[in-house]
């Protein structure tokens, strides 16, 4: 199973890349995506749907509650390492209301996956 990673990082990270969003910095959100998953989540997509959402809920003001899981949703301490992919959770705190930010990362800490959505939403794909 090799050695198991830090994740400490992945705090921050995930809300520097509601920031990268938020600020229209495509480039820099792209430069830590796979390939693969920055050919599906492409400037277009990534910032229309952030637009989107500044229009019903405004500006980004800050993000709160930041932490790690582990796929099954289980929250790991900071300072605990884990082995495999993880997922970076959020709330992204607008002028106007919240919404949730989830990233997934892979196990060398590159980003596979990106949702934004509603708190009330319903069961997520991740």
């Amino acid at each position: 199973m090799g050695t198991p990673t830090a994740t400490d990082d992945l705090l921050e990270s995930t809300e520097r890349i509601f920031g990268l969003i938020d600020a229209g910095n495509y480039e820099a959100l792209q430069a830590m995506m796979t390939t693969d998953t920055a050919a599906v989540l492409t400037r277009e997509v990534v910032l229309g749907i952030w637009a989107q959402a500044v229009a019903d809920t405004g500006n980004l003001t800050g993000c709160c509650d930041t932490r790690v899981e582990l796929p099954d949703g289980t929250p790991l301490a900071f300072g605990e390492a884990a082995h495999g992919s993880l997922i970076g959770h959020t709330t992204l705190e607008c002028e106007a209301g919240q919404w949730i930010g989830r990233v997934v990362y892979a196990p060398d800490h590159q980003v596979l996956g990106l949702l934004i959505v509603s708190p009330e939403h319903g069961e997520l794909p991740f």
